[in-house]
């Protein structure tokens, strides 16, 4: 049996300042993320330069977008009646992002940079795709120090324990460690996404790998949450992943069958040669 203890939500205090694993583990994420991203670049052709520029117009954008999705889908908790209350919207060091929110901010980032470098979107997108998907499974041990996104109730003793479920102290009980199944399915979407890339000549069939793999994994995963969406019986996230999922894949099958015409990986020339 793994024995996984739980972490205070405070890792340590500089005076008055408070430094939670969530911003810890969350800002390891985007680091190794980005690092992964600047290898891929450097297989692209592209300097680290302008690596650098994306990673300042892509982390705000992605941030501020992943706070403003989870904030709209959960308006019931942020009732604004002070000060104090409109603090809230923006303390994500509490916890409280959403990377359905934080995917089209940091692709609007991408774009910026892009256009203002005349680079094409495309090959920046597949550089990135493996890159994000490993900052997402790291980023989750977040939310195992928040305590947050577990799944339903686990009664069976047989399975009260790492990994197939987390004691949850609020609640006094035992509940599924979906942020480690999640974690778990990430990494083994990172090693297929690395595949793609260094495999595939074709531009955007990393990311949209990346695309059809991380919808089917949160949809899945919507299934189990205890605090998924819920609007009129219907799982939000379930049924917009699932739908994200299908059309992403029907766009992966047209690339892959020359369908779609998005062009050839950019490759920089060898030594000596000019491109």
């Amino acid at each position: 049996m793994i024995c996984l203890k739980n972490l205070d939500p405070i890792a340590f205090e500089i005076g008055s300042l408070s430094v939670r694993w969530y911003g810890i583990f969350i800002t390891l994420a985007i680091l190794i993320g980005y690092g992964v991203a600047c290898l891929n670049g450097k297989k692209r052709g592209i300097s680290f330069d302008f690596m650098l520029e994306l990673f300042l117009w892509v982390v705000p954008f992605a941030i501020l977008f992943a706070r403003l999705a989870y904030v709209l889908f959960h308006l019931s908790n942020f009732a604004v009646h002070s000060w104090k209350d409109f603090g809230e919207i923006f303390a994500i060091w509490e916890g409280g992002i959403s990377i359905l929110g934080a995917i089209p901010g940091g692709a609007l980032g991408a774009f910026i940079a892009c256009k203002r470098n005349k680079i094409r979107f495309s090959d920046v997108l597949d550089v990135i795709a493996p890159g994000l998907v490993l900052g997402q499974a790291l980023g989750r041990w977040g939310n195992f120090a928040n305590q947050e996104l577990y799944g339903m109730a686990v009664t069976d003793p047989a399975y009260q324990r790492f990994p197939f479920a987390v004691f949850i102290d609020a609640e006094n009980g035992w509940f599924q460690a979906t942020f480690f199944y999640e974690m778990v399915l990430n990494l083994i979407g990172f090693v297929i996404l690395m595949i793609v890339f260094y495999r595939s000549k074709k531009c955007l069939m990393t990311f949209m790998t990346y695309m059809c793999w991380y919808m089917v994994v949160r949809a899945i995963m919507e299934v189990f949450r205890e605090d998924a969406v819920v609007a009129g019986g219907v799982r939000i996230g379930v049924l917009g992943c699932s739908i994200a999922a299908g059309i992403a894949m029907i766009l992966t099958v047209l690339i892959y069958v020359n369908k779609l015409r998005t062009g050839d990986v950019s490759v920089p020339a060898p030594k000596g040669e000019k491109k």
